[in-house]
């Protein structure tokens, strides 16, 4: 008779320990939600650290994930909402890197300085316009 463990083996799901090693360095995640069906290769770390890291990144909306890296503790996030969620993610998976953190916060930063800039643009009344705020007005948006 085949025992399960056999069975496992043959199929080549990851080893237990190394299934545990990747839940050890990833923070909590509810297991309902993960799909694990997504996973093409149940031998690579790599492949099933993506799948729980994409549930995770389920809390926060139009966010994903890519470019799982297990062994240095990476990946890339994909999309996002807002500089407060970068953050909390970032916080959230305080045992890994976020490859593109710098760049997903200087593209966050930038879109809250041209909001500012909208609503300055859309609130002031440039009939009436002193050529000295106007110039402020410029060197401080411009890029």
């Amino acid at each position: 008779m085949t025992k399960y463990q056999e069975f496992l083996n043959g199929i080549n799901v990851i080893p237990e320990d190394l299934f545990y090693e990747v839940l050890d360095s990833l923070p909590e995640y509810d297991s309902d939600k993960a799909d694990f069906l997504n996973v093409y290769d149940y031998n690579s770390q790599d492949e099933i650290a993506a799948e729980i890291i994409a549930t995770i990144l389920l809390n926060w909306s139009c966010v994903t994930c890519e470019d799982v890296d297990f062994e240095r503790k990476t990946f890339t996030l994909v999309d996002g909402s807002s500089l407060e969620d970068l953050e909390e993610i970032k916080e959230t998976f305080s045992k890994w890197t976020i490859n593109n953190y710098e760049e997903c916060k200087e593209w966050f930063l930038s879109e809250e300085t041209n909001k500012e800039k909208d609503v300055f643009i859309h609130n002031y009344d440039f009939s009436n316009v002193p050529l000295k705020d106007l110039k402020e007005f410029l060197k401080k948006y411009e890029n």
